[in-house]
């Protein structure tokens, strides 16, 4: 593993924050960033996964914080960052993926209380740790800092059964855009990330759903001009680390489509 992070560096000594980091997609940034260098504050509800999580990055050569969070508990994302910063002294790259995703199902099955969990695990979480982590990433030199936010193509296509999901990662761009603008005086990039890729998670997740619900999940990852699935740690992680490194230092406020073509427009 030594080996291979030494040829892979794009992160060489870069302190990458990724929540929801114990399974799924989460999972796969963080052994990905370990391979490219990244030293990491990993968080995560479950911590024995999350334990697991990091001895698996540190086998990469990475050094992991790995803290047990429930990012809809802002005192909990507090001691978080107080960590990353105990730890590693700064800032360079926050990557927020977590999210609690609610039982697909028809808008008008949905409850305020659906809507809520969605609301409070993402775009409030990303509002929490964006403005927590400021003060270490603000005015770094050259290249500056990252701040990565998952989104969604399901929000952007307004796909059936997602109502609060799509409300929610739809919130997210919306003050992503904004602190893009307000924060680039202080060298700090902010972007938005739509993803598409089978994560375990999903594929045991939709095991138990009804047939319909089920066939909709499937299909729409293949929905793309490839007509395969995407897999998280080849194809979605790269481009979580490019926008983390600093060859995106010109990109900033731009949403990002990981889906091999699952959405083509102008």
């Amino acid at each position: 593993m030594t080996n291979r992070r030494e040829n892979m560096s794009k992160l060489k000594n870069k302190v990458v924050l990724i929540t929801g980091a114990s399974s799924g997609i989460g999972k796969q940034l963080a052994l990905r960033a370990a391979s490219e260098g990244a030293n990491l504050a990993i968080c995560a509800r479950t911590e024995s996964k999350l334990l697991e999580t990091q001895r698996l990055c540190e086998e990469r050569g990475a050094q992991v914080v790995a803290v047990p969070v429930d990012i809809m508990d802002p005192s909990a994302l507090g001691r978080y960052v107080d960590a990353a910063v105990g730890r590693f002294g700064t800032i360079d790259a926050l990557v927020n993926n977590a999210h609690t995703i609610t039982l697909p199902a028809p808008f008008l099955d949905k409850t305020i209380e659906d809507l809520d969990t969605e609301m409070r695990s993402s775009v409030y979480a990303y509002w929490h740790l964006m403005k927590l982590s400021f003060p270490h990433m603000r005015d770094h030199q050259g290249a500056g800092a990252s701040i990565i936010n998952f989104a969604s193509e399901a929000a952007v296509m307004g796909d059936s059964l997602y109502a609060p999901y799509a409300a929610a990662k739809e919130a997210v761009r919306g003050l992503s855009r904004v602190v893009a603008r307000e924060w680039g005086a202080y060298n700090i990039r902010v972007n938005t990330l739509c993803p598409n890729g089978m994560t375990d998670n999903i594929s045991s997740g939709i095991e138990w759903m009804e047939d319909a619900t089920r066939d909709h999940i499937e299909k729409s990852f293949v929905n793309n001009p490839f007509r395969r699935v995407g897999d998280p740690y080849e194809d979605v992680a790269p481009v979580v680390v490019f926008l983390a490194s600093d060859e995106s230092r010109w990109i900033t406020g731009q949403n990002i489509h990981a889906d091999g073509g699952g959405l083509i427009n102008a």
